[in-house]
C-alpha cells in the first residue's frame, strides 16, 4: 500500500507539465517597451498572425493582443485582446489566433509597438540569407 500512494504521489507531482510562453522583448524607436510571443507567429493566407504583450498606460496591467498583419506591408488590425493571467491560463491560445480574421486592416506609424513587432516577425519567418566568403 506504502509503495501504491509513493507511486501515486510522483506520477501526480510530475505528471502536471509546465508551459513557459516564449516571450521576446523589444523596444519601439520611441523606447516603450513590448514583447512578442516567438511561438504565437503563424502565417496563414497571406497574413501574419502573432500576439503582443504590452502594459495598458490606462490601467498599469497587461494587455495581450492579437495582431493581424500583411506579409508584404505593415498594414495590421488587432483582432483579440486578452487580460495577461486569462492569456497564460489558455497557454497561448495558439489554435484560435486566425479565428477573427478581417479584410480591415489599418496603416500603423513607424514608431510604434505593432510596426516593432512586424519588422521583428519579418525576420524571423523571413531570414536574411547567410553569406559565406571562401
Amino acid at each position: 500500500m506504502k509503495r501504491f500512494i509513493f507511486i501515486l504521489t510522483f506520477i501526480l507531482t510530475f505528471s502536471n507539465s509546465v508551459f513557459a510562453i516564449d516571450w521576446l522583448e523589444l523596444t519601439t524607436p520611441l523606447g516603450k517597451s513590448v514583447a512578442l510571443d516567438k511561438d504565437s507567429i503563424v502565417e496563414k493566407d497571406g497574413y501574419y498572425f502573432y500576439n503582443i504583450k504590452y502594459k495598458n498606460s490606462n490601467n498599469s496591467y497587461y494587455t495581450v493582443v492579437t495582431i493581424q498583419s500583411g506579409i508584404v506591408h505593415p498594414f495590421s488590425a488587432r483582432i483579440k485582446f486578452y487580460p495577461l493571467s486569462e492569456y497564460e491560463s489558455l497557454n497561448g491560445d495558439y489554435s484560435n489566433i486566425t479565428v477573427n480574421k478581417t479584410k480591415k486592416l489599418e496603416a500603423v506609424t513607424y514608431d510604434s509597438v505593432v510596426n516593432t513587432c512586424y519588422r521583428e516577425v519579418k525576420k524571423i519567418k523571413k531570414p536574411l540569407p547567410s553569406v559565406t566568403l571562401n
